[in-house]
């Protein structure tokens, strides 16, 4: 499913709700940090779960100053800082190509799986159309670039790829 092939040797959704909801969930997960898989990577999602513990402690201890570790070595805020804007600027991304993609009369499920896993990276999404027994070729041509686009976005990270359009980095 996240091998980033496109392709799924079974029919998953046959598997039950869980087992679905745990692939959609997998599509965001990624691989590890320098692999060219697409998602979150895990990095990122770990750094957000200690980021989540951090503001826990703060909350029972508003005073207490924490220093946020990752294995033996500290982590900077701004590293935290960046891996924050990064996932909202990734699920806003997948949130706006989701509803254009809405635009072309897709159904929920076709149009938030097909976004995710196109700026994912990932292969197949879910539904009747784009799930594991289906495919992306039934999808108007205009669909497709948007994913197209989303896929760009993905692999070659959102940020990176935003910095590009920005005024300031061309004055440089």
């Amino acid at each position: 499913m996240i091998t980033t092939c496109g392709y799924a040797s079974e029919d998953y959704t046959l598997w039950g709700s869980m087992a679905v909801v745990m692939f959609f969930y997998l599509t965001f997960c990624g691989g590890c940090s320098g692999s060219t898989s697409g998602g979150l990577k895990i990095f990122r999602t770990q750094l957000s779960g200690y980021m989540l513990l951090k503001q826990l402690n703060l909350l029972i201890h508003p005073n207490a100053v924490w220093t946020q570790k990752y294995g033996n070595k500290t982590v900077d805020n701004s590293l935290l800082s960046a891996v924050l804007a990064f996932a909202f600027v990734y699920f806003a991304t997948i949130a706006a190509l989701a509803l254009v993609l809405s635009m072309y009369n897709l159904d929920f499920v076709t149009a938030l799986t097909g976004a995710a896993t196109a700026v994912g990276n990932v292969g197949p999404g879910l539904g009747d159309i784009i799930g594991p027994a289906g495919n992306f070729a039934s999808l108007p041509d205009g669909a497709k670039w948007w994913l197209t686009l989303g896929m760009l976005l993905g692999r070659l990270e959102i940020l990176t790829m935003l910095l590009l359009f920005t005024p300031m980095y061309w004055r440089y």
